[in-house]
């Protein structure tokens, strides 16, 4: 990295510079500021030789001293220097565009055309006409069977058509079905499935089947017959029993109905006897409340057990759809016998409680129940009422069941004609033959990146023509310039520049040159491999040369893109960096310097900013940025401020910038005078000047600007002695117009410069 320039001799307008004490190191940015003729492109010619590693040819007897950090790199030592350094100056331009015959050399020169790189292509080339016409072959073949399949699938296609009564129905609809079919599982039918769909799918509107009620069925044996398990076993309990009812149990119950007509002693109704209250005491003894609670519980459960008798109707088959009516006949063939089977089972149980009702004291136990009695009725009939719902779904839901059943159908036949088309295997053969084409494909795309490869060797003109072509679209702002691959008179390969109407590109103006020279530059640093270009040292003189304001801007963009990056830090915060090692612009317009200082980084140690002036002698200086320029953001005020201070100055001719002020005050006066007299084309200064100061006054500045101001004077003006003079007296007019006649600029200017 360069820290700073030590000294220059015998070097153009460095005919003894030495650096100043307190001069700040170079940084990564470093921007130049200096008008024109002051040294700016000589400075640049001095970086070119750490570019070239030999002495420039116009100043073989120069001396220097690069400060390298660690060894001084000076002319001769100047071949071992190990800095990567790109320079763009005029040089450059010249040494590598040809605007003249509108061309310009090749951007990338990747090896010269030789006899071996076309003799292989030609060998390639051969290669690749012979995988062509075989894959042309191969696309024959692909094609019959393709039309062998087309046929398929519209004999296919017709039969669906015409089976399913679906119109329409072509081989593009078979087509899309293919495609749905592919995606799911095997949509094969048996062969009782694919009858009922075709059925309900061929269904009419008029033959729409009716709904059916599901049957209801709740057996209840099983916990009545665990109830009277316990009441049959029970017994109940006597104070004092007669033996000869308790023997006797119709003698016993012809008493006990009778007891409710003998409420009191009296004559007995049957014999004519005295019924005793003793006698009535002792039949209300034997029939004891115990014994008719235990009577009640078994006489309700009789009539609970012949309550549970199950009387069930359900639908008849010829009621249920077609469709579902096999499974309907299977799922309730079993429930008779159930039924039957339960009811047995209830019957026999009613008889033994019947059998308690007639002796309550004797201990009882009811039959065993078959096992599941009731599991089997509540199974069937709820696989009954399955079927019924099925049935009532269809029938609730009928255009859609039906639709289902169209496609059920139809994918049936799709994926049936999918499966006989796969045993065929016409579709496996195209597939082995595309990826044969392909591959063949691939090989031949191989050969031409080969050739392509072997061409650019040959070609070097080939090179780069894109990159440049965008980067003057976005310097120019438009396509008017373009580089075209052209041959010249020996057959070689050449850039030409044209016009968007196809006309070479003769005369092109100063601002087209720098835009094209500059794009070139930029696109020979792309050329570099990203960590080569982090360590070069890249300088760039005046690359917007003749370019109008907004051209200006897009250079900075252009410069900003390729020099200027945003990185983020191990801490996580974003920062700017130069991409290159060091980077060194310099330039003589001011708005340009001043876009250039606002690009990042900008931080006191990322970047620095210089000045390259004339000095009494004709010498030019390289130092730090005054503050009295850095601090304008403008050329405009620096001009002005540089002339306020000669002006107000008391020893006018000790004056540091007296050589260059002559310059700067035509400057200011050019920028003033379109300022107020927005200038059309063709307009000049003198013109503005006349109009705005009048012609005598005008006449006495002008003669000054145009005799003191031109850089190829400078010897003239070092040695008349009328300059101190002319420029006081000039300054003074100048200054006079502004307060007489543009008061409010004037006091504005002071104020700017007084800051």
């Amino acid at each position: 990295m360069l820290k700073s320039i030590e000294k220059i001799k015998k070097f153009g307008v460095f005919q003894n510079f030495t650096k100043h004490a307190g001069i700040k190191e170079f940084a990564e940015k470093n921007l130049i500021y200096g008008w024109n003729y002051s040294g700016k492109t000589t400075l640049s010619r001095l970086f070119a030789k750490l570019e070239l590693k030999s002495p420039h040819p116009d100043f073989a007897d120069c001396e220097f001293t690069f400060n390298g950090g660690v060894d001084g790199i000076t002319e001769k030592n100047l071949h071992e220097c190990n800095l990567s350094v790109r320079v763009f100056n005029s040089d450059f331009v010249k040494n590598n565009l040809f605007f003249d015959t509108g061309n310009c050399n090749a951007i990338l020169l990747l090896g010269k055309e030789s006899e071996e790189a076309q003799r292989k292509i030609d060998v390639l080339s051969v290669r690749i006409l012979k995988s062509q016409e075989r894959v042309r072959v191969i696309n024959r073949t692909i094609d019959t069977y393709s039309e062998k399949i087309k046929a398929e699938k519209t004999k296919a296609a017709q039969f669906i058509r015409q089976r399913l009564k679906l119109d329409p129905y072509t081989a593009t609809h078979l087509g899309q079905d293919l495609l749905a079919v592919g995606i799911l599982d095997t949509q094969r039918l048996s062969d009782k499935d694919l009858e009922n769909a075709i059925e309900l799918a061929l269904t009419p509107d008029s033959r729409k089947p009716a709904e059916v009620k599901e049957i209801f069925a709740a057996p209840s044996i099983e916990a009545i017959h665990k109830e009277a398990t316990t009441i049959l076993a029970a017994t109940p309990t006597f104070s004092n029993t007669i033996k000869h009812l308790e023997d006797n149990p119709q003698i016993e119950r012809w008493v006990e109905s009778g007891l409710n007509l003998h409420t009191e002693a009296g004559s007995c109704e049957f014999c004519g006897n005295l019924v005793t209250t003793e006698r009535l005491d002792a039949f209300r003894s034997h029939f004891s409340k115990d014994l008719a609670d235990h009577k009640t519980k078994v006489e309700r459960l009789l009539q609970r057990v012949e309550a549970a008798e199950l009387k069930l109707e359900w639908p008849k088959s010829s009621e249920i759809n077609p469709q579902f009516r096999e499974t309907y006949e299977k799922v309730t063939a079993p429930l008779t016998g159930h039924i039957r089977a339960y009811n047995d089972a209830t019957r026999t149980l009613a008889k033994e409680v019947k059998a308690k009702v007639e002796n309550s004291r004797k201990a009882m136990e009811p039959s065993p129940l078959a096992t599941g009695l009731e599991r089997l009725i509540i199974d069937t009939v709820k696989a009954i009422n399955e079927v019924i719902r099925e049935n009532n779904k269809l029938a609730t839901n009928f255009i859609e069941e039906r639709k289902i059943a169209r496609q059920m159908a139809r994918y049936h036949y799709v994926q049936q004609f999918a499966d006989e088309q796969k045993n065929i295997g016409l579709d496996d053969k195209k597939f082995v033959l595309f990826k044969r084409s392909d591959r063949i494909k691939v090989f031949s795309q191989r050969l031409q990146v080969e050739v392509e490869k072997l061409q650019a060797e040959i070609s070097q003109a080939q090179q780069g023509r894109e990159k440049i072509n965008d980067r003057l679209v976005s310097m120019l702002g438009s396509q008017a310039v373009q580089i075209k691959v052209t041959k010249d008179n020996s057959g070689q390969e050449r850039f030409q520049l044209v016009r968007l109407n196809g006309a070479v590109a003769k005369n092109l103006s100063d601002g087209e040159r720098t835009a094209i020279a500059f794009s070139y530059f930029l696109t020979k640093l792309q050329e570099l491999k990203p960590d080569e270009f982090k360590e070069t040292i890249v300088y760039i003189d005046d690359p917007i040369s003749s370019l109008d304001g907004n051209h200006i801007y897009q250079v900075t963009a252009a410069i900003n893109d390729m020099f200027f990056h945003k990185i983020r830090k191990a801490d996580g915060n974003e920062t700017w960096v130069t991409v290159c090692k060091q980077l060194f612009v310099s330039t003589h317009n001011f708005e340009f310097f001043h876009l250039m200082r606002e690009l990042k980084p900008d931080g006191k140690n990322a970047a620095r900013l210089y000045l390259i002036k004339r000095v009494a002698g004709g010498d030019s200086e390289l130092c730090d940025m005054p503050a009295s320029l850095a601090k304008y953001s403008s050329e405009y005020q620096y001009l002005f401020d540089s002339l306020y201070q000669f002006h107000i100055s008391v020893d006018k001719a000790a004056h540091q910038q007296l050589m260059i002020l002559p310059n700067a005050l035509r400057r200011f006066v050019e920028l003033y005078t379109v300022s107020r007299i927005p200038s059309t084309y063709g307009e000049t200064v003198d013109q503005r000047a006349s109009e705005l100061f009048g012609k005598e006054r005008a006449k006495s500045i002008l003669k000054f600007l145009h005799t003191f101001s031109h850089g190829n004077t400078i010897e003239r003006v070092a040695g008349n002695n009328e300059l101190i003079f002319l420029l006081e007296q000039t300054v003074k007019d100048v200054f006079d117009e502004l307060q007489e006649k543009d008061e409010r600029h004037w006091k504005a200017l002071i104020a700017a410069v007084q800051v």
